[in-house]
């Protein structure tokens, strides 16, 4: 089922927050300086999500939970000490204020929303739920 962006609230978040980072192709921006090491691993994935929206014949509910999946894997961090690097370099790249604080901020937002679309798009809806309950023997 295809449904506009602007139909899947969290979705459309979770796009805004990508957006505040700036984009791609910008001077300077967030994108070159996020994961260094890795070859441009994590931006590939991104965009490759983030266009995969635009194919007419794209299946919402797997392209927003592969998004939000990426989304949530790219932006993990294995030690406080990594956590505190990218909130630094999100703070520095969002905000001329207090960087760290904004960037603590924006990566607790991020996650949140990036769970709520995997959420929302990885299971059945309720009333399968409930039928597949429904119909299952007492054991």
């Amino acid at each position: 089922m295809n449904k506009p962006v602007q139909e899947c609230p969290d979705l459309d978040r979770l796009l805004r927050l990508i957006g505040i980072l700036g984009p791609p192709t910008e001077e300077g921006n967030f994108w070159k300086y996020w994961r260094p090491g890795e070859d441009g691993y994590g931006f590939k994935k991104i965009k490759g999500c983030i266009t995969g929206f635009t194919r007419p014949s794209h299946d919402h509910r797997w392209v927003a939970h592969d998004f939000a999946d990426y989304v949530l894997m790219l932006f993990a961090t294995g030690s406080p000490e990594e956590e505190s690097k990218l909130a630094d370099l999100i703070g520095r790249h969002i905000s001329t204020g207090e960087p760290r604080a904004v960037g603590i901020q924006f990566l607790a937002d991020l996650r949140s929303t990036a769970w709520n679309v995997w959420r929302d798009h990885h299971s059945p809806d309720a009333a399968t739920v409930i039928q597949q309950w429904s119909t299952a023997p007492l054991k």
